[in-house]
């Protein structure tokens, strides 16, 4: 395998290219208890309970074959593929990243499944208008941050 070949995959969907040799940030510190927000073992692409509870209320605003990425610092980032789109420049959708206020995160990890469903949703609004104007296909493909809390 040549290893100076770039890390784009040979089809859509097949392998994603998002790697991190970083540790885990300040929002993913295990709290000990049993309903902790800390999967047993978070590695790259993985999302904890409480991202997953944002991911799953928001995965509907976003192509079917979306991916959602939790990174080192708490930040999730969402992409996916456009490498089929004859107005893609690149291979993947510019990025959207989602940043949580702690006391959204504090919240979210004290809260049962339903809770944390129940105030992810109530973010959605904020999301939506953090998305309006989003391209996709942006020549210079900048990540489109968007703050919820």
């Amino acid at each position: 395998m040549d290893r100076t070949a770039p890390l784009v995959p040979d089809r859509p969907g097949k392998t994603s290219c998002w790697t991190t040799d970083a540790s885990t940030g300040r929002d993913d510190a295990d709290d000990g208890s049993p309903d902790s927000a800390q999967a047993a073992a978070v590695g790259v692409g993985s999302l904890d309970s409480v991202r997953s509870a944002f991911w799953k209320a928001y995965r509907h605003l976003f192509p079917p074959h979306s991916l959602a990425a939790q990174m080192p610092n708490g930040s999730v980032v969402i992409s996916w593929s456009v490498m089929d789109d004859p107005h893609a420049r690149f291979p993947y959708a510019a990025p959207v990243l989602l940043r949580f206020e702690p006391e959204l995160l504090d919240a979210m990890r004290h809260g049962d499944a339903n809770e944390r469903l129940r105030l992810a949703q109530a973010c959605e609004e904020t999301l939506r208008e953090g998305l309006r104007g989003y391209d996709p296909f942006a020549r210079f493909p900048n990540a489109r941050v968007v703050h919820l809390g």
